[in-house]
């Protein structure tokens, strides 16, 4: 409206002066030869000029009508936003300083800029001894200690860090367990950035981890020593008392020595699994032959896939000698390798290759069994977690063998992943690092 006003009174205007000059332009010659009619017409051009005038004043008092009150309410808006926009920082600010959830901000150096109420709280300090101090100088990583300068590096960066497990140690040494996340706030007309840092109090949740893990463990090595011992009798019998005993209690007997296998093999895995999560396995590196070991492995195996018709395929290439951890690198092979012949249908397929480059050397084990569905595929590495589809194929499994393959992988500083599509077949890989 408020442009539109003045074009149409511009427009109005200059069609009134054209309708004018036209229509007194005819007239001009009988202007001059007769003064009367000449008077006659100057009444009229004045009548027209003054009805012009006031169409154009009209119009202008509308734009100026127009043009004030798009003022008025566009001062009205600004005020309005303006006071939702205080009224917004006052709660925001409401929330950030009594929210019980520990918040701070920190500068681009990583000094604590603005802690709200419950991070005081939860560092025991005033504002004024928290005020400036080093955030990370605080946090600690039991696992991996150069990790603190990683996600020193990463928030100075002004990359975001979610949910990342770490300690937070205070000036009397005591230890709390939290979960921290980093978010890169700029200011748009400075130009700077803070990083707003939560913390999530889960010293709890850790100790239970813990004393479950620790009693794990216990239980597991309790377990261990009566179970190889009753193996070893088993074996005794089988081997040198196998004349003495009829063909059933025989069938008996190797019955149990199966189910005894398979119970040592789980308490070695509850074992491996406490040992992971208390971090008390050590990686011992040494040149290894990765090719012998994945052989050791198949020969382990082999006859689990001639029970179940299972064709067995390897293809080797490359210079295969790899400085680490051979003892590792073997649980990681036969936990793969024992999914893929467990999951993949009678008379199905399953090659295990090992590929060398000059940086790495992956081992792959690819299966023709049941996929891994696409919305599980995201979990499919969580503990104790097992897709719905290999509940069905195989109802004993504890979930536990993908996901201590992902912990020793990453704890050598490799990286393991899958392509996997249901009904086909899963194809796992592994990455070790030279």
């Amino acid at each position: 409206m408020r442009i539109l006003t003045p074009i149409l009174a511009l427009c109005v205007l200059l069609l009134g002066v054209f309708f004018v000059y036209g229509y007194f332009s005819s007239k001009f010659p009988l202007i001059l030869s007769n003064p009367t009619y000449g008077l006659e017409i100057s009444e009229q051009l004045l009548k027209y000029l003054l009805i012009l005038g006031i169409v154009f004043s009209v119009l202008f008092v509308l734009f100026i009508y127009s043009v004030m009150s798009t003022h008025v309410r566009a001062r009205k808006l600004a005020y309005a936003i303006s006071k939702d926009i205080s009224f917004s920082k006052e709660q925001f600010r409401h929330f950030y300083e009594l929210s019980p959830v520990p918040y701070l901000l920190i500068d681009s150096k990583g000094k604590v800029t603005r802690p709200n109420k419950a991070a005081l709280r939860f560092f025991k300090k005033t504002e004024e001894d928290l005020m400036g101090a080093d955030f990370f100088a605080y946090l600690l990583d039991p696992v991996k200690e150069s990790n603190v300068a990683q996600y020193k590096e990463k928030a100075l960066r002004h990359i975001a860090l979610e949910q990342v497990e770490v300690q937070v140690q205070f000036d009397n040494k005591e230890v709390r367990w939290v979960l921290m996340s980093i978010e890169d706030i700029a200011n748009a007309s400075s130009g700077e950035h803070n990083g707003l840092v939560t913390l999530v109090d889960i010293h709890e949740q850790k100790e239970l981890e813990r004393i479950k893990t620790e009693f794990l463990s216990l239980a597991s090595h309790q377990l261990r020593s009566p179970l190889s011992n009753l193996k070893w009798y088993i074996d005794f019998l089988l081997n040198r008392r196998r004349d003495q005993m009829s063909d059933e209690v025989q069938g008996y007997l190797h019955k149990m020595y199966r189910r005894n296998s398979d119970m040592i093999e789980l308490v070695n895995t509850l074992l491996n699994l406490s040992r992971i999560e208390m971090g008390r396995i050590k990686i011992e590196k040494e040149e290894s032959n990765v090719a012998e070991v994945a052989k050791s492995v198949i020969e382990e195996l082999e006859p689990e896939a001639n029970e179940k018709g299972i064709t067995l395929e390897t293809s080797y290439s490359g210079d295969l000698v790899l400085n680490t951890d051979r003892r590792l690198v073997r649980i990681i092979l036969q936990n793969l390798l024992s999914n893929a012949l467990r999951y993949t249908v009678n008379k199905g397929t399953v090659h295990v290759r090992l590929i060398a480059s000059s940086t790495k050397v992956r081992f792959e084990v690819e299966d023709t069994g049941v996929g891994i569905p696409p919305e599980e595929q995201s979990s499919i590495f969580s503990k104790l977690y097992r897709a719905t589809n290999a509940k069905e194929v195989e109802a004993n499994g504890n979930g536990i063998g993908l996901y201590m393959c992902k912990e020793l992988v990453e704890g050598m500083g490799g990286d393991i992943g899958f392509s996997s599509k249901i009904g086909e077949g899963t194809t796992f890989f592994v990455d070790l690092l030279r």
